[in-house]
This record gives C-alpha cells, sequence and structure tokens, in this order.
C-alpha cells in the first residue's frame, strides 16, 4: 500500500510537470510567430513572463514532491506520536492544525520567492514585507480560529455519525462553502483591503444604469486598493442574496475607459443572467460529495502504511494530503464548464456596450496583466478556466457571420 501512495503522488506529480513542458514549448514557438492580440513587444514579452511561471511551477512541483515524501516516510508518523496521546477530540484537532500550520510554513519560501521576486521583476508586486507579514498573520488568525471548529466539527461527525459520517461532512462542508461565499464580500475580504463605495460620478451612475437593467440587486459599488499589493487588473461580483456586492479594483479603474469597465462588468452580469453561479455551485456539490464519498472509505491499511491509525485527525489529514490529485482528475470537467460560460458572457458583455469595447476591455486585461494570448490545447483543457484571450476575442470577431 505504501507503494501504491507513493507512486500515485509521484504519477501526478510527472504528469503536471509535462504539461508545464509542453505550454513552456508551446509558447516559445509561438512567441516567434506574428503577435496576436497584444502589440509585438508586449507579445513577446508576456511569452517571457509565461515561461518564467511555468518554470516557477516545475520547480514548486518539485518541491512538493520532496515534501510529500518527508510526510509519507516519517513526518505523518512523528507528528502523530507528537499530538495524539489518548485519542481525544481535542489531540486530533491539534495533530489535524499542526499540520496546516507546518504545510504553510513549509510552503513561505517559495510565496516569498514569488511576491518579491519573480512578481517584482515582472511589474506585478507592489506589496511590502510589512504588508506580506501582517497578511501572513492574518490568514493564519483565522485558520487557527475558523480552521479548529470547522476540524472540530468534522470530527465529531466522523466520531459519532456512523459509517455514513462523510455524507454529513459533505453536508457541513458545503454550508461552510456557501456561508463563506455569503460573507466573504463584507467581512473577509475587508480584512485584507479597503473597500469604500464608489464616489458619486459618471462611473457610478453608469454602473448602476447597468445593474438595475439587468436585475442584479446589489449592496454597493465598491473600489477596492488592490494597487497596495499587485498592478494586474480585475474586477468582480462578491457575495449572495443581500450580501452581493460589484467590487472593482482601482487599478481596473484607472487603466480602463468607462465604456471598457461597462463591458467588463456586462461580462460579470452575463454571468449572473445565465446562472453560471448556481451552476458552478451544484457542479462544486456533486465533485466535494464524490471527494468526501472516496476519501471517507480509504481503507485502514493506507493509514497504517503512513504509519498512522485510522483516527479522525488522520482522516482529515489524509484527504489534505491527497487532494489535490482529486481535483487534478476532476479539473478538466470544472475547467470546461467553466470556458463554455465564459464565452456566453463574454457575449452578454458585449451586448451591453458594443462589441468593440468588450474587445478593447479583453485586449487592455491582456496588455496590463502581461498575459500571453495563447495556450497548449492539453494544458488549457486541464487547467484554464477560461479560454485564452485570443479564442475568446475571434470569438466576439466572428460572432453573427
Amino acid at each position: 500500500m505504501f507503494n501504491f501512495l507513493i507512486t500515485i503522488f509521484f504519477i501526478y506529480t510527472l504528469v503536471k510537470i509535462y504539461l508545464a513542458f509542453l505550454q513552456i514549448n508551446f509558447i516559445a514557438k509561438e512567441s516567434k510567430n506574428k503577435a496576436v492580440v497584444l502589440s509585438e513587444e508586449e507579445y513577446k514579452s508576456a511569452a517571457k513572463i509565461a515561461i518564467a511561471n511555468q518554470k516557477f511551477q516545475i520547480a514548486n512541483l518539485v518541491y512538493h514532491l520532496a515534501v510529500f515524501m518527508v510526510w509519507a516516510f516519517w513526518g505523518l508518523k512523528a507528528l502523530a506520536e507528537a499530538t495524539i496521546k489518548t485519542g481525544s477530540i481535542s489531540e486530533n484537532i491539534i495533530f489535524v492544525i499542526s499540520f496546516i500550520v507546518i504545510s504553510s510554513i513549509i510552503e513561505l519560501p517559495f510565496g516569498i520567492y514569488e511576491t518579491f521576486v519573480k512578481d517584482k521583476k515582472h511589474g506585478f508586486s507592489n506589496t511590502t514585507p510589512k504588508i506580506f507579514i501582517i497578511d501572513t498573520i492574518k490568514a493564519l488568525a483565522l485558520t487557527l480560529v475558523f480552521g479548529s471548529l470547522f476540524v472540530w466539527l468534522i470530527l465529531l461527525c466522523i466520531d459519532f455519525l456512523g459509517e455514513f459520517w462523510w455524507l454529513w461532512a459533505f453536508g457541513l462542508s458545503f454550508t461552510i462553502v456557501l456561508i463563506i461565499n455569503l460573507i466573504y464580500p463584507t467581512i473577509i475580504a475587508p480584512l485584507f483591503n479597503k473597500m469604500q463605495p464608489l464616489e458619486e460620478g459618471e462611473l457610478k451612475s453608469s454602473i448602476e444604469g447597468l445593474l438595475d437593467s439587468c436585475g442584479f440587486k446589489s449592496s454597493g459599488v465598491f473600489s477596492m486598493d488592490a494597487s497596495k499589493r499587485d498592478n494586474r487588473l480585475n474586477a468582480y461580483f462578491g457575495g449572495l442574496g443581500a450580501t452581493k456586492r460589484v467590487v472593482l479594483f482601482d487599478t481596473l479603474i484607472k487603466k480602463l475607459s468607462l465604456d471598457e469597465i461597462i463591458a467588463v462588468l456586462g461580462h460579470e452580469l452575463g454571468h449572473f443572467k445565465h446562472k453560471d453561479l448556481f451552476k458552478m455551485i451544484a457542479v462544486s456539490a456533486v465533485m466535494l460529495l464524490a471527494m468526501f464519498a472516496l476519501f471517507g472509505n480509504i481503507p485502514a491499511s493506507a493509514y497504517s502504511a503512513l504509519g498512522l491509525e485510522k483516527t479522525g485527525g488522520s482522516i482529515i489529514v489524509f484527504l489534505l494530503l491527497f487532494s489535490p490529485i482529486f481535483s487534478f482528475i476532476f479539473s478538466p470537467i470544472i475547467s470546461g464548464i467553466s470556458r463554455k460560460n465564459e464565452f456566453g458572457a463574454d457575449k452578454f458583455g458585449a451586448g451591453v456596450k458594443s462589441k468593440d469595447d468588450m474587445i478593447s476591455a479583453l485586449k487592455k486585461l491582456a496588455s496590463e496583466n502581461k498575459a500571453f494570448p495563447k495556450s497548449h490545447p492539453a494544458y488549457a483543457f486541464i487547467y484554464h478556466s477560461h479560454p485564452s484571450l485570443y479564442e475568446r476575442i475571434n470569438e466576439l470577431k466572428n460572432e453573427n457571420r
């Protein structure tokens, strides 16, 4: 069983590395062709950045494989022996949270490098050491408080709800996911970024008119100080029900024209009109249920192979350790549905203002975010929740032809 678990993780890592190399070779070849979407200079620069990102991911995958080996060979057993003496719920909570915290610390070097070296070099990151440290402390505090509560609830399901505990754990987890989506824009996001109601003016009145015309009721339109951390452009609709709000990155407001911003928001409203959010929630629920059904029925031999007893804590840690493989297997389904939704949202966004405004906004987003506009088909099939910018723009140009 031990060799089987190691082999699965090893194959998973090799497949992801192979896909990264496919993407690198594809971009390197495409970058020599005539530029599309971007100017020639931007096209070549975006290619270099995309290749650098893939090389970073390969290094990250190799590092995580090494970390997995350490956990598998002796780390999990040592941690269990240090935290679990009597098998109580509190000890199992400490075991799981210790695993999460140690894993977060292990990942810190890559987070630091990405923020202060890679993204700084490419002109994205504005994060200061102070902001990074404060963000890390806040994230850790949220993990300790709410993570411990969540683990406790899952442990109660495991210990007291019998053979089908995983079904109850799924229901609990799905409910918590919905609650997080509900409170994210009003409680969680403001912990990390300053949210201000959009100032009165043409932009706000145009957005409110757009929302009214689409029947989208929100708790307000806000600007977020994203530029203190990053120069990328974005906007999103967050929350559910009465907590829904429109959030514009301040970088987006600075870089896009009024008509382009309305087109981008029209795209997001396209998801609302097409009920894409509810479709994705339903798909995610099926995936979450399948994951709990699988990990809820792992044989005891899998745990003993890693030096663990099959306890509530070890079940959760096993799930955390191997769930990336499960997500990777299901990612083509999620990505495929999402890409289809994006084409529909683009069409709706183009109808809000004009096709030219939507195309102009996409080109500007590509330019400012330094995004290479093409991708290897196999890589996109697995990973991309959005079609390539080249495909999206072509779809808009060719509509009704």
